[in-house]
């Protein structure tokens, strides 16, 4: 085979766009009102802006006020809940039987509750079975716990007492000893 070149296409002329010139507008666009309208709508946007970040900054300090008050109920609740376990406690029950008269029996016998039913011995209650159990009432504490401080405050009173009367007699030994000495001086 012998290498032949192909031949080329011949080309075709493109045809040359029609241009013609275009008459200078008459009227030329105003720039102010562009201007005008741009900043309105730029004014209302950083209004919008500022009443949003507003409301959302009163609503946050709303909601932190509400959380606040859940937190201080929250407590209270808390509180109330440890009232009520504390006055159910074995002892307040035990300070309420001792005000009623009751004691604590270390020879209790078991009993059935369906028909009243009593298994073993029942023996009765002096009083001194269990010498070191004694429960004391709020009121009782109290009384008790105002009486110490009394007493601590007497004993306060009575130091004091004794440290001004030694200052005291001090005090008169020094003069008594000034005047000794000026006495002996002239």
């Amino acid at each position: 085979m012998s290498a032949q070149l192909a031949p080329r296409p011949a080309r075709q002329a493109k045809p040359k766009p029609n241009l013609r010139a275009l008459e200078a507008p008459k009227q030329r666009a105003a720039t102010m009102p562009f201007v005008f309208v741009m900043a309105a709508i730029l004014a209302i946007g950083m209004v919008g802006m500022v009443v949003l970040a507003t409301a959302l900054q009163d609503q946050a300090f709303a909601v932190q006020a509400k959380q606040h008050e859940a937190n201080a109920l929250a407590n209270r609740v808390s509180q109330l809940e440890s009232q009520v376990a504390d006055a159910r406690s074995i002892k307040n029950l035990a300070i309420a039987a001792q005000g009623l008269g009751m004691r604590p029996n270390p020879y209790a016998v078991p009993m059935r509750l369906s028909d009243g039913k009593v298994f073993g011995t029942p023996r009765p209650v002096l009083g001194n079975e269990v010498p070191e159990t004694r429960y004391l009432s709020d009121a009782e504490a109290a009384a008790q716990i105002a009486a110490y401080n009394q007493t601590e405050a007497d004993r306060i009173a009575r130091l004091k007492a004794a440290a001004a009367a030694k200052k005291a007699a001090e005090a008169a030994k020094k003069a008594e000893a000034a005047t000794n000495q000026t006495g002996t001086d002239q």
